[in-house]
């Protein structure tokens, strides 16, 4: 008897959670909270905060300043959910993520007769574009709250822009050494994930819901392409286009190998180069999404 209770109690519940009715057309504005990292750009910008401070203990002198990594901060998802049969729907959403960092390193020898100074900027500009479905669930007994899971194809379009720009000072022999370069690169490139996603809507009237959910993203971009310029002291001035490759490379008058991440127009080789391939921006990660749902 009593396991005969408690089939039907779970058979009533599953009822209760069967998928909504009849839906209509919604549109979504959320405030995303997001974690995703910088890729290969913070890899690289890390590797030459050491490079730098393993230069001046070796050299010896005085070190100011860093190089800061990329962060996404906050940003607004906007989301189209179009009903399709009883609580699936097609959800087209989409967003925008952009993030600057900037950092300068200023390097004084202890002979006094050496300086040295390195400014990296970097910029990422992407526009995440999302393509799945949607399954809603309402509660057993609480039907204002309903349960929502999604799953789909993450598509992001990304521009990393960067300047690199280097000047150093030597005095030897009674005479004064001045070396600079400067190189700005602009790359775009576009990849296809993955998404899933897991909330909860309370619809607090007819026309309007207040939505939770969390949302987990597989994506990584490479194959980046794009313009380049540089000039340097000796008057050269050149541009063209260039790839994005990240490897790893020994630095002059130090003993280790260091990450890099800069542009060539053919791939790297040489006897102090190794691990060579195609620059990567990771779009992986999660977010914490609250915000309306309007509901026409």
């Amino acid at each position: 008897m009593k396991k005969r209770l408690v089939w039907m109690a779970c058979l009533a519940m599953a009822g209760a959670c069967l998928p909504v009715g009849a839906e209509n057309v919604s549109f979504r504005i959320t405030y995303d909270l997001n974690n995703i990292g910088g890729g290969d750009v913070n890899s690289w910008l890390s590797a030459a905060n050491t490079l730098w401070q393993d230069w001046s203990k070796n050299v010896g002198g005085q070190l100011t300043g860093e190089f800061f990594p990329i962060e996404y901060g906050s940003s607004y998802q906007f989301e189209m959910r179009i009903p399709i049969y009883k609580g699936f729907a097609l959800n087209l959403g989409g967003t925008y993520l952009t993030s600057t960092s900037e950092g300068t390193v200023d390097f004084s020898g202890d002979s006094g007769r050496q300086n040295e100074s390195q400014r990296l900027w970097n910029q990422i500009k992407a526009i995440p574009v999302k393509i799945g479905f949607s399954l809603n669930l309402r509660m057993p007994f609480f039907p204002k709250l309903l349960v929502t899971t999604g799953a789909g194809r993450h598509i992001v379009f990304v521009r990393y822009n960067t300047e690199d720009r280097y000047d150093a000072s030597f005095s030897t022999g009674g005479q004064d050494f001045n070396y600079w370069y400067e190189r700005s690169n602009s790359y775009k490139s576009e990849a296809l994930g993955f998404y899933m996603t897991a909330g909860i809507e309370l619809q607090v009237f007819k026309f309007l819901a207040l939505v939770g959910e969390f949302e987990k993203v597989w994506s990584e971009v490479d194959g980046f392409k794009g313009e380049f310029t540089y000039s340097d002291f000796s008057d050269t001035n050149t541009n063209g286009k260039a790839s994005l490759y990240y490897y790893e490379n020994a630095a002059f008058g130090l003993e280790g190998h260091y990450p890099v991440l800069a542009g060539h127009e053919n791939r790297p080789v040489g006897s102090t180069i190794s691990g060579v391939r195609q620059g990567k921006l990771n779009f992986s990660g999660q977010s914490l999404r609250f915000g309306i749902r309007f509901i026409f």
